[in-house]
């Protein structure tokens, strides 16, 4: 702006100008707006190049963080789930050769173990930036009741429907019911146990219940399970019912809305 003043001053006013003037005032005037234009360019450039800045410090930060939980994921849930499967795994040559019973559970746990590492490692890599690793679907669900069975919970899978909610929402489905399953395992044990999921054209249905355990269980602290639930439900813009019920047992009920492809679904009881 001070330029451009001092070009207006440097252009004649009177009425006695001469021509060369008249070339001098036009020349300052064209390199004002000349240096205007490269000025503005320049702190365009300049804030461009300070947000890309903040943007990448962010990420750097953000890198940074996954890399810390990763260590500690590593560090702390990978040794004890570890020292888990080592245990299951070597207890059954230290035990009674009569009782196959808890051979078989103590292989169960040392499977389950090893699953759970598997998982672990897999979320390990994509914290740590790697592709993400092939995410279990609707299909896995019975394989995911037959474990629940094996840990002693009396589980019965009904699936109906014709309905792929896709990917997403598969996972979403394996995860609800793979977490309901373990909170009957841990604040149930032993209780009869319903899973139905239903695929509709425009809703995917996950109901799990529990009736009341056979033996009183002791209260243990509230996890984290429900509010994971709530994310995964609310990310697929579906809702998610939870709460006990009449018989004292409890309920996870999850509706999501997924775009639906009409293909054969696989499901059994």
């Amino acid at each position: 702006m001070a330029i451009m003043l001092l070009a207006g001053l440097a252009g004649p006013y009177d009425s006695g100008f001469s021509f060369p003037d008249v070339e001098l005032g036009a020349a300052v005037w064209t390199l004002a707006l000349i240096l205007t234009f490269v000025l503005a360019r320049f702190w365009l450039h300049r804030r461009d190049a300070a947000a890309r800045i903040a943007e990448e410090e962010g990420l750097r930060r953000v890198l940074e963080e996954r890399a810390r939980i990763a260590r500690e994921l590593h560090d702390v849930v990978a040794h004890h789930m570890s020292v888990v499967a080592v245990q299951a795994s070597t207890a059954p040559y230290r035990l009674d050769p009569g009782r196959p019973d808890v051979v078989d559970e103590f292989r169960s746990i040392g499977a389950s173990a090893r699953a759970s590492l598997q998982e672990l490692r897999q979320l390990l890599d994509v914290l740590r930036g790697a592709a993400p690793p092939p995410t279990p679907g609707l299909a896995d669900v019975p394989k995911l009741v037959e474990s629940a069975r094996v840990a002693g919970v009396p589980v019965q899978l009904i699936m109906d429907g014709r309905a792929d909610p896709g990917a997403d929402a598969g996972t979403a489905a394996y995860r609800i019911v793979q977490e309901a399953l373990s909170n009957v395992i841990r604040h149930a044990p032993g209780a009869e146990t319903l899973v139905r999921i239903a695929t509709e054209p425009d809703l995917l249905l996950i109901d799990v219940r529990n009736r009341r355990p056979p033996q009183p269980v002791r209260p243990t602290a509230p996890g984290h399970g429900l509010t994971g639930m709530r994310e995964r439900v609310t990310a697929t813009g579906g809702t998610l019912t939870t709460g006990p019920t009449d018989d004292g047992g409890f309920r996870v009920e999850a509706r999501l809305s997924p775009p639906h492809r009409v293909v054969p679904l696989s499901a059994g009881n």
